[in-house]
């Protein structure tokens, strides 16, 4: 099944290079030149995936993405960068705003197709993690409430 992914990059070359594959591949693809358009299509959307650059103008990246983590409707989006950032210390501030997976520019469609791939399937692994742990609490307790854990040999009085 397609996601609905919000691309957010400035050069309209970019943009179409993101949405004609991601488009024919079953995804709807909406656009964004910058983080003031992102945020505007954030509020009439619910979208499963956000691939974000970094520098823009009016509203950068890093704006946009402490917009997105704070807000409760969107924090949990997950966020593809795209950067020509390369520093380690940069890399990292990104993931320290919630990023999922970040890209260096120039990138292939490879790269990007890997990174939608990764955080799919971290996100079908944390769900089935949380259906796991939501069905499995009930008969845990049970569970442990009558298992009695043999007593080891010098435990007996």
């Amino acid at each position: 099944m397609g996601k609905i992914i919000l691309v957010v990059e400035d050069e309209e070359v970019l943009r179409k290079f993101l949405r004609v594959p991601l488009s024919e591949l079953g995804h709807e693809v909406l656009e964004a030149e910058d983080g003031e358009k992102a945020i505007a299509q954030l509020g009439r959307k619910r979208f499963d995936l956000i691939i974000c650059d970094l520098l823009m103008p009016n509203k950068g990246g890093w704006q946009l993405m402490e917009e997105i983590k704070e807000n409760p409707e969107t924090r949990d989006i997950p966020v593809i960068v795209l950067t020509a950032k390369t520093e380690d210390k940069d890399r990292l501030r990104a993931y320290d705003h919630g990023v999922a997976y970040d890209i260096l520019k120039p990138f292939t469609l490879a790269q990007l197709l890997y990174g939608i791939q990764m955080i799919s399937n971290n996100d079908r692994e944390e769900k089935l993690r949380s259906a796991y742990f939501v069905s499995d609490s009930v008969s845990h307790s049970t569970a442990c409430e009558s298992f009695h854990h043999p007593a080891a040999p010098g435990d007996r009085e």
